[in-house]
This record gives structure tokens, C-alpha cells and sequence, in this order.
């Protein structure tokens, strides 16, 4: 039973050293990138490593403190590998939903995030919502499916996504009544 522990910190510690390269290999390839203009993100990368580092300790201080001969002298190695997993799944959960946040670059042919990109061809509208003051970018992928990624407006503000660079013009609507009336109805 104990010995599971011992395997979960070998995965805990293998799967944030991948997340960590993984992140690291991404902004190299955002930071490199012939851009118009670029806005970092601050506070969500620096706590989404953050995260992943304090998972990557506690499955190496997992696989220090296990024991095993004594399955009751274990407790610590089951709190710190616990603890380790709920981090994991709480950087895995921001980098999916809250990959906008991490970095924006604007290059003559695309919008880039940190490990994404989006044509400037495939942009079908920027919108300025009257109601939040965000920007949403609608675009497709592929040849049906529309697509957003909002941006708050303490990352970019609607002069970030330049009409000469990206060929479409801003338009201030409600993004959330063109999204239902051009997304939704399909």
C-alpha cells in the first residue's frame, strides 16, 4: 500500500519537471517572436510556476521521507504528495483556462499567446464590450468552428490590436449578443 506513494512522487516530480519545461520552452518561443507590440502577464505565470516548483519539492520531499518498512510512519509522505497532486491540478487548470492572462504578442501575421497562435486570415471580429470594457477576439478554427479568447483590459486595451497590422477593425457591441446571435444560432 505504502509503496504507491513512493511511485505517485516519482510521477509528481516527472510531471512538474515536464510542466516546468514545457512552460519554459514556450515563453523562449514567445520571447523570440518578431512582434509589433507584447504584453506579459505577471501575477499568473509567477504563481502557476510557483505552483508547479512547490509540487516538484514535495515530490522530492515525498521520496526522502518514505519509508518502506513502516506503512504508519508514512502519513508524512502521504500529506506532502497530496498536497503536491492538488498544486499540479491547480497550474494544469490555469494554464487551460487562463492562457491569455500569461503573455499576448502581436505580429503582422497572427496573435500569439504563450503556446497558441491566431492568424490574422482566421480573425473574424475584435469586439470592445460595452459591457465589461474586455476585448474579445473571435476567429476559426478550422472551417466551422468560431472560437473567442477574451482579454481583460488590465492586459490589453483595444489600441493593442492594431487595424493596419491585423486588417480588422475594432468594433464597441456587446460581445455577449454577438457571440449568441453568430456562434450560438448555427
Amino acid at each position: 500500500m505504502s509503496s504507491k506513494f513512493l511511485i505517485m512522487s516519482i510521477v509528481l516530480i516527472g510531471v512538474s519537471l515536464l510542466l516546468l519545461l514545457t512552460l519554459a520552452f514556450y515563453y523562449y518561443q514567445f520571447i523570440k517572436l518578431d512582434t509589433k507590440s507584447k504584453k506579459y502577464g505577471l501575477v499568473l505565470p509567477i504563481v502557476t510556476v510557483s505552483l508547479i516548483s512547490i509540487s516538484e519539492i514535495m515530490g522530492i520531499i515525498t521520496a526522502i521521507i518514505y519509508k518502506p518498512d513502516n506503512s504508519n510512519a508514512n502519513t508524512g509522505a502521504i500529506v506532502t504528495t497530496v498536497i503536491g497532486m492538488v498544486f499540479i491540478a491547480a497550474s494544469v487548470i490555469a494554464l487551460f483556462f487562463f492562457i491569455p492572462h500569461f503573455g499576448v504578442a502581436l505580429t503582422k501575421d497572427s496573435v500569439n499567446l504563450i503556446g497558441e497562435k491566431i492568424d490574422n486570415k482566421n480573425i473574424v471580429k475584435i469586439i470592445k464590450d460595452t459591457r465589461t470594457e474586455n476585448i474579445y477576439v473571435f476567429y476559426k478554427q478550422g472551417k466551422r468552428v468560431t472560437k473567442k479568447v477574451k482579454f481583460s483590459r488590465k492586459m490589453v486595451d483595444a489600441s493593442f490590436f492594431d487595424e493596419k497590422m491585423t486588417g480588422i477593425k475594432i468594433d464597441t457591441e456587446d460581445a455577449l449578443a454577438y457571440h449568441n446571435k453568430t456562434i450560438r444560432n448555427k
